[in-house]
């Protein structure tokens, strides 16, 4: 075979190679190097799932940590869900220790505590305003929000409250559905 023949054999086989892994129509942050959650991972999540939720499996401080190919020094959480880490900067953390307080009723200081943030749901959201060094670059910000409502029962007298308030169109059954656990007559009463 002729070495020009052979050239383009080869050129063809690998550019048949190369079509195989070629990729178009995608995002073009999809495959950058990252170590941590950023904010365009948050934007994928919510145009994918609608929000982003996540559970927060571990809370730490370390020093020297390799943020993207920076040693970095701060505060970072890991979530039971499958997504990076998460460098938690000053404005979130107080978000979720707000959070805390609230979901498990723990005083200021207990909250702050980073070993009482694990198994709590917190809600992430890309806030194109934050500003670094001056500079408007956006950012992941902890939404200030109680995600779960531990559903309760509703008393007898609620109930009656609540159905009289639904029948005159003041409020909707399935609110009252979604907050509280109802008996299987007062299900039969809606």
């Amino acid at each position: 075979m002729e070495l020009n023949a052979k050239y383009h054999l080869m050129n063809g086989l690998n550019n048949l190679k190369t079509n195989k892994m070629k990729q178009e129509n995608i995002d073009c942050m999809k495959y950058r190097k990252s170590t941590h959650i950023a904010g365009i991972d948050v934007e994928t999540i919510i145009t994918e799932k609608g929000r982003c939720i996540l559970t927060i499996k571990e809370a730490y401080y370390s020093t020297g940590v390799d943020v993207s190919g920076n040693k970095t020094d701060g505060y970072f959480l890991e979530f039971e869900e499958d997504v990076k880490p998460m460098v938690a900067n000053s404005i979130n953390r107080k978000t979720i220790a707000s959070i805390v307080k609230i979901q498990k009723k723990m005083t200021s200081a207990e909250s702050r505590n980073i070993g009482n943030w694990i198994g709590v749901q917190i809600e992430l959201s890309f806030d194109e305003s934050v500003k670094m060094m001056g500079k408007q670059v956006g950012g992941i910000r902890v939404k200030p929000t109680q995600l779960i409502k531990q559903k309760q029962p509703i008393n007898q007298e609620r109930f009656a409250k609540a159905l009289e308030a639904i029948k005159s169109g003041k409020f909707d059954k399935d609110k009252l559905i979604s907050d509280y656990i109802l008996t299987e007559e007062q299900i039969s009463q809606l």
